[in-house]
């Protein structure tokens, strides 16, 4: 089923899933009085739960068996609390959202399946499903959002070291497939039976998705990673990003293609491989030389060994002369920019692990022995991520971090009751 087709049957499915939640909510729902729970001094209602299972059902295609209705209404209540919870706190702060911000974020998640906002909300409304549940939902998902940078933006710091290992990786890694991934994380929590629970949701997941319903949506309703907020989107990734388990799944993955669950420590994954595509780099350095004469096999490996004890003591391009200006036959010279295509396999290879402002291991020349000083090494070419989006990225996953921690403790610190 396509997805377009899959939403013009959505309607049907809503009222059926109307008919059937009434009756599964009459019949086994403890919240039978009005209050489905209350979060502090703030109240959900049963109206509320039953609308944001009613639109997880309509916008998922999820089966309306009790089980899978036990499920839902699991996860909805689950996730009303921390948004009830994400909301106090951002009234803490003072915070304003418009509803101009809250209705171009709704419009961005449904345009991202190709869908019109409008006709979406209209087939919802004739079900009796207000698109307000999506929209409080993504309004708690803003506030949040400013809450965590605001806590914690300031207080992250992204190295150079770190970025230039980051990059360091990705230059390795540039001639290896990128892979556009998205995800749907379920933790396996008490709430939702454990591995054994969250495995049975991850199935769900798949089925769902290979039935027609948009994996951003079912990402945005069910998921517990950061990435749930633009619809599971990860980004481009290589492997070794991701965690191991998952990089092995998205190997054997087509193009288009969703994953079985996978298990990690703590919950369960499933993956979705929505493109893919192969990069090609090129690497520039900027080098100095240093070279020490030798004209015979004794001189050279004497020749060697001086220029490998010389490196703890050479460790910067700007003062290479000046430095080697009383070692007796040491020479220098500025080699410029030079691109790694144009040099020996050789060559690259010691400046792969060479550092910017290090002095290589000696290679053997009939003139002598020489080193080379890296000072800079610059990637260019397709799909390489400037520093500037290395350290987005780098930060974007402390945020989430913070985020997953803070959210924990104000969940500890609330009282919540059930109904």
């Amino acid at each position: 089923m396509t997805r377009n087709s899959f939403f013009k049957s959505l309607l049907l499915s809503a009222v059926m899933g109307t008919a059937i939640c009434g009756q599964a909510t009459a019949q086994q729902s403890p919240f039978s009085h009005g209050i489905a729970a209350v979060v502090n001094d703030d109240i959900i209602t049963t109206h509320d739960l039953q609308q944001r299972v009613l639109f997880m059902l309509a916008t998922t295609g999820a089966e309306r068996d009790e089980a899978t209705l036990a499920r839902l209404q699991q996860t909805a209540l689950r996730n009303l609390i921390d948004e009830h919870i994400q909301l106090q706190e951002s009234t803490k702060f003072e915070q304003t959202i418009s509803d101009a911000e809250v209705n171009r974020s709704v419009a961005r998640l449904i345009g991202r399946n190709g869908l019109d906002p409008n006709e979406v909300a209209q087939q919802l409304a004739q079900a009796g499903i207000s698109i307000n549940t999506l929209r409080d939902q993504v309004r708690s998902e803003i506030a949040w959002q400013r809450i965590v940078n605001g806590l914690y933006g300031s207080r992250i710091r992204i190295s150079d070291a770190q970025i230039d290992e980051n990059l360091a990786r990705q230059t390795l890694n540039a001639e290896q497939p990128s892979i556009r991934v998205a995800e749907i994380y379920i933790e396996a929590t008490p709430e939702v039976g454990g591995m054994d629970g969250a495995m049975e949701g991850g199935r769900a997941m798949k089925i769902q998705a290979q039935q027609g319903a948009p994996f951003t949506l079912l990402a945005q309703q069910f998921s517990s990673a950061p990435s749930a907020a633009k619809g599971g989107d990860v980004g481009w990734v290589r492997e070794g990003e991701l965690r191991p388990e998952v990089d092995a799944v998205l190997a054997t993955m087509g193009k288009g293609e969703v994953s079985d669950p996978i298990q990690v420590p703590g919950g369960v994954y499933v993956v979705a491989k929505i493109d893919e595509r192969v990069s090609t780099s090129e690497t520039v350095y900027k080098l100095k030389q240093v070279n020490l004469p030798a004209d015979d096999e004794a001189a050279l490996e004497a020749a060697s060994e001086k220029l490998t004890a010389l490196k703890p003591s050479l460790n910067s391009c700007k003062t290479l002369e000046d430095d080697i200006k009383e070692v007796d036959g040491l020479k220098t010279a500025d080699m410029g920019e030079v691109k790694g295509s144009d040099m020996s396999d050789e060559i690259t290879a010691v400046l792969a692990s060479t550092g910017v402002n290090e002095l290589s291991d000696p290679i053997s020349t009939p003139a002598g022995a020489v080193a080379l000083m890296v000072c800079e090494r610059n990637v260019t070419g397709s799909n390489i991520p400037t520093r500037t989006e290395i350290e987005e990225r780098l930060m974007d996953k402390q945020l989430a971090q913070a985020s997953k921690r803070h959210l924990r403790d104000l969940r500890r610190q609330a009282t919540i009751m059930m109904r």
